[in-house]
């Protein structure tokens, strides 16, 4: 931290241990400080403003890094511009602007804080910003649908569950909805396996699955054992 004031002294802190670290003379009373994303620091006293680089060093500096001023312009504020090497001042005759290389950040990191974010990406910041504020025990999806909230509270939920409900048999539900038919049990099993959602249901389909295809091969042996490699082919080809 640095901090300065009306006795000509520009100080730097270490927080963590509340001590100062070292301290500078000013020839006026800072009127304004800023510290930019790079480190540099800004102070704005008299008609002047001096820029400081590598303050948070234990070696103190010996002189600063830029200055601008003495035009007769009295400063009031400075401001880095983010991600920029850009210092904005304003002084009583208006605002300007200089350049400092060095002062803003090279590499910044786009999935904190993103100066490139379009109107979606800020939307979607915004929701994750407000979901961050809600206690998990409110947040529950429907686990019959994906994307569906159930707007059931946790309490509910809880009370309304069957523990001593029997777990549904995958194979007997493949039964039930295929009706016996090749074409529909293959279209139903298909669909279900592209789901993606990883679970004990899905492990159980691509079980029922294997051993659905692996009857298919016994079956095609079978035939060309019984017909022969020449009349297998025109053997009815049973799912």
């Amino acid at each position: 931290m640095v901090s300065a004031g009306q006795d000509l002294k520009m100080a730097v802190w270490d927080i963590r241990m509340f001590k100062e670290v070292n301290s500078y003379h000013t020839r006026g009373p800072v009127t304004s400080l800023d510290i930019s994303d790079g480190g540099l620091t800004a102070a704005a006293w008299n008609t002047s403003t001096t820029i400081w680089k590598d303050l948070f060093s234990e070696a103190k500096v010996q002189q600063p890094y830029m200055s601008w001023g003495g035009e007769g312009k009295k400063m009031e504020r400075v401001r880095w511009c983010p991600f920029e090497d850009v210092l904005g001042l304003g002084h009583d005759h208006g605002f300007s602007s200089i350049l400092v290389p060095g002062a803003g950040e090279a590499n910044f990191d786009a999935l904190e804080v993103n100066p490139y974010e379009n109107t979606k990406q800020r939307q979607e910041a915004e929701v994750k910003a407000l979901l961050n504020k809600i206690k998990p025990e409110m947040i529950a999806l429907d686990p019959n649908f994906i994307g569906k909230l159930d707007q059931r509270s946790h309490r509910q939920r809880e009370a309304e569950k069957d523990l001593d409900k029997p777990r549904v048999d995958v194979s007997e539900e493949i039964r039930n909805r295929a009706r016996g038919k090749n074409s529909a049990l293959k279209k139903y099993m298909r669909k279900q396996r592209k789901k993606n959602i990883v679970d004990d249901r899905k492990l159980r389909l691509e079980e029922a699955y294997n051993k659905h295809l692996q009857r298919k091969d016994e079956r095609k042996k079978d035939a060309e054992i019984e017909l022969g490699p020449a009349l297998s082919r025109f053997a009815r080809k049973g799912d």
